[in-house]
C-alpha cells in the first residue's frame, strides 16, 4: 500500500512540474465535461460528403507524408520540421474531411477499431502542433480532456476515443469516471468488445508510448499482434534480484482490460518469444510480483 502510494505522488509530481501555468494545471483538476474544448477541424471546410473509405484512404495518404518527412524508423516525430511543413497543412485540410463522415457506415470491429486508432494518432500529433507543445504534453493537463476533433456531427476528445470509444466507456483510469452518459449518442461508436492490444497501437506523443504506426481495417488482428508482440519485446524485463517483473505503466492503469493482474500476466507471456518467454515463466511460477516503469511524459520527438 505504502509502495502503491509514493508510486502515485510520484506519478503526479512528473505532471506538475511540466504544466506551464497554475491555470493550466488547474484545469487538470476539471471534469472533461466542464472543459472548454479545442476543436482542432472546427474551422476547416469540411467536405459536402466523405464515406469512411475516402477518410481511410485520406489518411493513409498523410500516413506515408507523415512517415517519409517526419517518422523516423523508430516512429519518433520530427515536430519542428512538422511545424512549417507542408504535411501539417495536410493535416488541417484531411481533418476537414471528418466532418463529412457518415459514421453508420463503418459496421464492424476492425473498421471500428482501425480508424478511431488512426485518428486517435493523429490528432495527438495534430494536438503537440495546434497547443505549440514543446518539451511534453503534461505542458497543458488537460491535454487529452480538451484537444478534439469533429467527426460527422460529434465532437470527441483523445479521452472519449480512448476510453469513451475504444474501452467501451470504461471507467477514466484517473478518475475512475466514465466519460458518456448511459443516452450518449457516441456510445454507438464503440466496437463490440475492448480488445488490449489497442494499449500497443494508441500514441499519445510521449516517448513511453508506442511507436507511431497507422493501421488497415483488412490487416487489423496481424497489425495488433505485430504491436503487442514488440510492445512486450521492448517494454517488459525480468528482474531476479528483486523478484519482480517490470513492465510498462499502462498494464497497471488499463488493468481491467486485460482481465486484472491475471490477465495481464497471461498477456505477457502470450506475447513474449523465446528467451523472454521462458524467463517470464519462471519468474511467475516462482512468484515474482509485477512492478512498473515510471512513465517518461517527454515529448516522442526525435533527439
Amino acid at each position: 500500500m505504502a509502495a502503491s502510494w509514493i508510486r502515485n505522488l510520484r506519478d503526479a509530481s512528473d505532471i506538475l512540474r511540466r504544466a506551464r501555468s497554475p491555470a493550466q494545471l488547474a484545469k487538470a483538476l476539471v471534469p472533461n465535461k466542464w472543459l472548454g474544448r479545442k476543436v482542432l477541424n472546427g474551422e476547416v471546410a469540411a467536405a459536402t460528403s466523405a464515406s469512411p473509405t475516402e477518410i481511410a484512404e485520406a489518411l493513409r495518404k498523410l500516413r506515408n507524408d507523415l512517415k517519409s518527412e517526419a517518422l523516423d524508423e523508430d516512429g519518433q516525430v520530427d515536430y519542428a520540421k512538422l511545424r512549417s511543413s507542408p504535411t501539417f497543412a495536410e493535416m488541417k485540410a484531411t481533418s476537414g474531411l471528418l466532418q463529412a463522415i457518415d459514421l453508420d457506415e463503418m459496421s464492424d470491429d476492425p473498421e471500428r477499431i482501425a480508424f478511431w486508432t488512426n485518428l486517435y494518432n493523429v490528432l495527438a500529433i495534430h494536438g503537440v502542433l495546434a497547443l505549440g507543445i514543446r518539451e511534453s504534453v503534461m505542458e497543458v493537463p488537460s491535454f487529452f480532456g480538451v484537444v478534439a476533433y469533429r467527426v460527422g456531427d460529434l465532437v470527441l476528445t483523445l479521452d472519449e476515443i480512448e476510453n469513451g470509444v475504444l474501452r467501451r466507456n470504461a471507467p477514466h483510469p484517473a478518475t475512475g469516471v466514465r466519460l458518456f452518459d448511459d443516452d450518449d449518442p457516441r456510445l454507438a461508436l464503440c466496437p463490440s468488445r475492448v480488445d488490449p492490444r489497442i494499449h500497443a497501437a494508441l500514441v499519445c506523443a510521449s516517448t513511453s508510448c508506442p511507436p507511431v504506426a497507422f493501421y488497415q481495417a483488412s490487416k487489423l488482428d496481424a497489425q495488433l499482434e505485430l504491436a503487442a508482440l514488440n510492445y512486450v519485446a521492448s517494454g517488459v524485463e525480468v528482474d531476479d534480484v528483486n523478484r519482480t517483473v517490470r513492465i510498462p505503466i499502462t498494464f497497471r492503469y488499463y488493468q481491467s482490460d486485460f482481465g486484472r493482474e491475471a490477465g495481464v500476466r497471461l498477456f505477457l507471456v502470450d506475447y513474449a518469444r523465446d528467451a523472454q518467454r521462458e524467463a517470464l515463466e519462471a519468474a511467475f511460477q516462482a512468484g515474482y510480483t509485477l512492478d512498473y516503469h515510471r512513465y517518461d511524459w517527454s515529448l516522442n520527438s526525435m533527439a
